[in-house]
Order: C-alpha cells, then structure tokens, then sequence
C-alpha cells in the first residue's frame, strides 16, 4: 500500500509519498504519515537507503531522516516496531543525532522505553513518543490511498484534519 498526501501544514504545502514495503502495516505507514506531519518544517527524507550520504556503509536506516548542511543525522525517526540492536548501532555510530521512536500507544511506549533501559546502553538519549491508543486508531482509519491533512503541526502536536477527520493530539514522551 502506498499513500499519496497532499500536506497543507503550517502555512506551507508539500505533495508526498509514503511507498509501503511488502512487510509495511497500515500501522507503521500510518505512523509514518504522523511523523511526517510532526517534522513536516524540517524537511525529513521519507525513503532513506544506501544511496543517502549519511546512512551509506551503514547496515540500517530511519523511516525519516533530517540531516545537517554537512549531510551528518541531526534526526533519526523511527516507526513502531524497532530492534534494540538497530538503535543502539544508530546511537553509537551517529552520538549527535537525536533519535525518536514513535509508537502506536502509551503503553506500547511505556513497554518499549523499559525494554531500551534493560538492553540499550545510553539508552536515555533514545525519546520514545507514544500516541493515544484511540486517536492513533482514529488517524489509522481515516487513511486513504490518496490523503489530505490540514492544519498544523509541531513538536509532539498535530492540529489538523485528515480526510475530513479532525484530530488535535499530542503524543507523551516516555
């Protein structure tokens, strides 16, 4: 599944698409589409590989990426599911970035921020966002293949309608 957004954010407009790998669940795209919006002023990388200076020679990539003017990680974005193995290569290779996981619950977060304090050294430089579990599946259902959000969008809040849904959510860093 693929999801083509018309993005009216923030007084600015962006038209972007969010390409599903075969492994993708309308979850994780939806997280996608969510962090897209949250970082929507700073441009991420939507499709980072091995081509992209700042991940090339390594074995992992972001779902988002923001880099310095120097092509360095300034932010490495994360959806849903994540190895502890993946983000602690990430925090070792790349000490300047900041690394947020977004996750589909609070409880999903709280769950995952005490499996990163038991297995990840440093693990306290890894932000793990958690949405409310109904508004998460509000913004899940309200998906289409060809989207619109309206509104506004910054730091952990969305203010804005999809599809003709309206949300106004701030996720909680765990």
């Amino acid at each position: 599944m693929n999801l083509r957004c018309d993005l009216h954010l923030n007084g600015g407009n962006r038209r972007v698409l969010i390409a599903g790998k075969e492994e993708e669940t309308p979850e994780h795209l939806a997280l996608r589409l969510a962090a897209a919006a949250l970082f929507f002023d700073r441009e991420p990388a939507l499709e980072v590989g091995p081509k992209r200076p700042a991940a090339e020679g390594f074995e992992y990539y972001p779902d988002l990426l923001v880099t310095e003017p120097d092509g360095y990680p300034e932010l490495w974005i994360e959806c849903g599911n994540t190895a502890t193995n993946k983000l602690t290569k990430v925090i070792r290779r790349f000490s300047r970035a900041r690394v947020i996981v977004i996750r589909e619950g609070h409880e999903e977060a709280r769950r995952f921020r005490k499996l990163l304090e038991r297995d990840v050294p440093k693990s306290g430089k890894i932000e793990i966002w958690g949405w409310p579990a109904e508004k998460f599946r509000e913004w899940t259902a309200a998906l289409k293949e060809t989207n619109s959000l309206i509104g506004e969008a910054s730091g952990r809040a969305i203010n804005a309608v999809l599809n003709e849904t309206p949300f106004d959510v701030t996720l909680e860093i765990f």
